[in-house]
């Protein structure tokens, strides 16, 4: 480095950066304070891949410090991975190979329970082996250490990787990703959950019982929605890879199922996918109970119960937590659902929920405000999400976020609100999302946003994106091989090499 030159480093290192925001820039019009914010939040997640390495991920708190013992969560395939996959699909593949690498650290975590197939860590260390302790806050009344079940019963972590590692292959086309370990994943992963099921034979059906979800100030609970949904989609997606490995490649297959002892376990697998129940919208006003029993509980409103606060940093949730009784959320779980499964949801279900669910929200995790930024843009209120979107994308830069949970520390980044921040303004605002190998763009931006311009990929090819309250551009970028159908606020067109496409919005020509 001496010998070449601090200049020589210094034109490598913009060269190098040059490239990175190349294909991941967000640019926004007439928001300079969310623009600065968003772009604060990819710096963070560029800085944190790993772009040298498929035998590593991204930890809950990236480069900031020990929270965490630096542990990798589901905040990784969840919250990061859809910013990756749109614009450096090298590295998701590297996130979601990591999970694969760790594979044998799921088993073992499986078996250590009595389960079957791939259980995965809550906090995943290099090997898969769990580093999440069960004791991780002080109890409020007897100063002692309180026993926590994120651990032993977050098992939607198993769905999660499962759920990442096929969107990955559905975005890229990469195949090989399954035949390198992926369908292997995936099948462990649906025979964890049948293992784990529970069969009904009153009711003739399968459950998923003594779950955390995502809201961990309820643990221990039976028929979680967003858990049941996506060990369904777990179940899906394993029968969707046999079906391809089938058609595709049937030697690698034939081995696959041999290896794993598995033919039995995919006859299960069918049967289960048919009948695992899954909560539904009921009654008139639309909701999903967010668990069994869920609507029994106190009703109390957010600032209610802050004032039984004993102790400042005091943890909601576990045996005495203030919320364990009542409706009040840790963080969103049903919402969540709302937006990884959005096409199985109408609007109005959609607005029922979110307006049900965000008053009995307390936000104590930075994975929450962008979910609920997410499907108020989805329901054409982007005035609702546009808070969320700033809490989420400012959290590192304002320091608003918890700290403390009792005594432990939890301060440090957040590379989920970045991921989320993206989100919010790609998927959401910008309305992008990519099923069935097209692109679909339904915008709702901001009134303070003139325009967002940015660049997505899938299936290879490159595109460079503008909307604005009147008007979505589309460009393919240089080196694109084949057309890609982009559907643009309902209407439908083929972009080739080359092509560029420009539809005036619906509701804007209205006006």
């Amino acid at each position: 480095a001496h010998e070449e030159g601090y200049d020589s480093l210094l034109q490598k290192h913009d060269a190098k950066w040059t490239k990175l925001w190349k294909a991941s820039d967000v640019v926004i019009d007439g928001d300079d304070e969310a623009q600065l914010a968003l772009r604060y939040s990819l710096y963070h997640l560029l800085i944190i891949a790993p772009t040298h390495s498929d035998k590593v991920s991204i930890p809950a708190r990236g480069l900031s410090g020990q929270v965490y013992k630096g542990a990798v969560f589901w905040d990784t395939e969840m919250f990061m991975l859809p910013f990756f996959l749109h614009t450096n699909p090298a590295i998701a593949r590297n996130l979601v190979m990591y999970r694969c690498q760790t594979l044998d650290g799921a088993r073992r975590k499986a078996a250590e329970y009595g389960f079957e197939g791939a259980f995965f860590a809550w906090e995943s260390q290099d090997n898969g082996d769990d580093a999440c302790t069960l004791f991780n806050v002080t109890d409020v009344f007897t100063n002692r250490p309180m026993r926590t079940y994120f651990r032993d019963k977050q098992v939607h972590i198993s769905a999660d990787v499962a759920v990442a590692i096929w969107q990955y292959y559905t975005f890229t086309g990469d195949e090989s990703i399954l035949l390198e370990g992926g369908a292997e994943t995936i099948l462990e992963c649906a025979r964890f959950f049948h293992s784990y099921s529970y069969f009904n034979p009153t009711k003739d059906r399968y459950e998923i019982l003594d779950v955390t979800g995502p809201d961990e100030y309820h643990e221990r609970v039976n028929n979680n929605a967003f858990t049941s949904y996506m060990v369904k989609n777990t179940l899906e997606v394993a029968l969707d890879a046999v079906a391809l490995l089938e058609d595709r490649h049937a030697d690698d297959l034939a081995a696959l199922l041999s290896k794993l002892d598995y033919v039995e376990t995919l006859k299960q697998i069918r049967v289960m996918n048919e009948k695992l129940y899954v909560p539904q919208p009921g009654g008139e006003d639309g909701l999903i109970e967010q668990f069994d029993g869920y609507f029994r509980l106190e009703e109390v409103g957010l600032k209610e119960l802050k004032s039984r606060v004993l102790i400042p940093n005091e943890y909601w949730g576990g045996g005495n937590g203030l919320a364990t009784t009542t409706r009040i959320l840790k963080q969103a779980d049903v919402v969540l659902t709302m937006h990884r499964f959005k096409d199985r949801f109408s609007k109005e279900i959609k607005k029922a929920n979110w307006e049900f669910y965000e008053p009995r929200t307390e936000h104590g995790s930075s994975l929450s405000p962008c979910v609920y930024a997410l499907v108020a843009s989805d329901i054409g209120s982007p005035d609702w999400a546009y808070p969320y979107f700033k809490k989420t994308a400012t959290i590192d830069m304002t320091g608003d976020s918890k700290q403390f949970v009792g005594t432990l520390y939890i301060g440090g980044t957040h590379p989920a609100a970045n991921g989320g921040a993206w989100m919010s303004a790609i998927q959401g605002f910008a309305g992008v999302g990519f099923h069935d190998g097209a692109f679909h763009i339904d915008p709702a931006l901001p009134q303070a946003w003139k325009s967002v311009a940015f660049t997505v990929q899938a299936l290879g090819q490159r595109f460079a994106v503008t909307v604005s309250h009147n008007e979505i551009s589309i460009a393919a970028l240089a080196g694109n091989t084949r057309a890609l159908t982009f559907v643009l606020n309902g209407r439908s067109v083929l972009c080739q090499p080359g092509g560029q496409h420009s539809v005036v919005i619906k509701e804007a020509a209205a006006r």
